[in-house]
């Protein structure tokens, strides 16, 4: 079997180099991204659906997001950031941070977060240290989930392929295939590829691997096909780089069991950039096979009972929280007395999400005695109380 590193944390992954390569048979399990070969040849066989969706798989670590800053006075505005990269990276879907239920989330984003850091790293550039600060934020998971629930977006399952990277970059001096042992070449991808929730593996380089490199520049997938399965896998991202006026360009093919689920071009002045550009459109053609609706219950009109709320000041602040509350669309009151009041909530999702999404915060709480009659399936009106 062929050895094949795993593109992990990438501070890790440059400092440890070359000697990181694993043989083939460990590929299964790999938890960070990775990267790929290619070939060339016929074109693969165009898109096809899958027999049918996957089932939604969570993993804990997309629910944390890092995100750049120019100074630790921007936690609240990175915070909203960080929490609109998790939003995409669940749903596949790149636009999915514009959508009016999450941006109207960040009203509430502490009650979303459940912890947040600063960190700083630095890089070299032009034989310098440039020392760059960053946030990193965790959501809880149950939230966020009703969230992308509430907004009508679809969930990308954890459980993605990890394609293996067939890439070929010529500089003017011909091509030449990444492998293993040049992890640092493709850090802007797998950087790229960690904020969408996307592995890749490179391949190790052997002599045949070597002699594929016609079949990259040709993104001949059937070629690649026979190489990607000595890793135990069926899923390849083949592309080449090349220099094209006024700076860089590539190509790309991604398919996934001899199926082409996508094809593109990129080309922009800094090569990073263009080496990053392999993983967007692949990731949005692998979470539009495969993302499905969450059970969040039955969205609409619920009727809900308050109590704790004992004065005019008790009734704003309650008011001004449902407000703040993404997944509520209209707030009605039916009936106010003293210490309870009656509302109509017109919800994004079900009951049992509003229940999930108020839990983390500090202003309602749900009455344990309408918890446990909904658990036993009685009927009766949910049952809330001010704090």
């Amino acid at each position: 079997m062929r050895p094949i590193v795993r593109l992990t944390a990438l501070a890790m992954l440059i400092a440890a180099g070359p000697g990181l390569a694993q043989t083939a048979d460990r590929t299964a399990p790999m938890s960070t991204p990775d990267g790929a070969e290619v070939a060339a040849a016929p074109p693969a066989t165009p898109t096809a659906e899958p027999a049918s969706k996957p089932k939604p798989v969570r993993n804990a670590a997309f629910y944390t997001a890092e995100v750049p800053v120019d100074s630790q006075n921007e936690r609240r505005g990175a915070t909203i950031r960080a929490l609109g990269q998790v939003i995409v990276r669940l749903t596949g879907n790149p636009q999915a941070a514009s959508n009016n239920v999450i941006r109207r989330s960040s009203a509430n984003i502490e009650a979303l977060t459940t912890s947040s850091k600063f960190r700083q790293d630095s890089e070299t550039v032009n034989g310098l240290p440039v020392y760059k600060t960053y946030l990193s934020a965790s959501f809880d998971p149950e939230s966020v989930d009703a969230l992308i629930g509430a907004a009508g977006l679809k969930y990308w399952t954890a459980e993605r392929p990890r394609p293996i990277l067939w890439l070929a970059i010529d500089d003017g001096r011909g091509a030449r295939l990444v492998t293993g042992q040049k992890t640092n070449v493709v850090k802007p991808l797998a950087t790229r590829g960690l904020e969408r929730g996307m592995r890749f593996g490179l391949p190790a380089g052997s002599a045949v691997e070597q002699a594929a490199v016609a079949s990259i520049w040709a993104l001949n997938a059937s070629a690649l096909q026979v190489l990607t399965s000595r890793y135990r896998n069926d899923a390849q991202l083949i592309g080449k780089v090349y220099r094209k006026a006024p700076g860089w360009a590539a190509d790309w093919l991604l398919t996934q069991g001899g199926v082409e689920l996508a094809r593109w071009s990129f080309s922009d002045s800094d090569p990073r950039r263009v080496i990053a550009s392999g993983v967007d459109e692949g990731a949005n053609a692998i979470a539009k096979r495969d993302a499905v609706y969450l059970d969040t219950g039955v969205a609409g009109v619920h009727g809900v009972e308050v109590v704790g709320v004992d004065s005019q000041a008790d009734f704003i602040r309650l008011m001004s929280y449902l407000q703040t509350l993404a997944i509520v669309r209209k707030v009605t009151v039916v009936e106010a007395s003293p210490g309870l009041l009656r509302l109509q909530l017109d919800l994004g999702i079900g009951m049992r999400g509003f229940r999930t999404m108020i839990a983390t915060g500090s202003i309602l709480r749900s009455s344990s005695e309408t918890d446990e009659a909904a658990a036993a399936g009685a009927r009766s009106v949910p049952r809330f109380i001010l704090q």
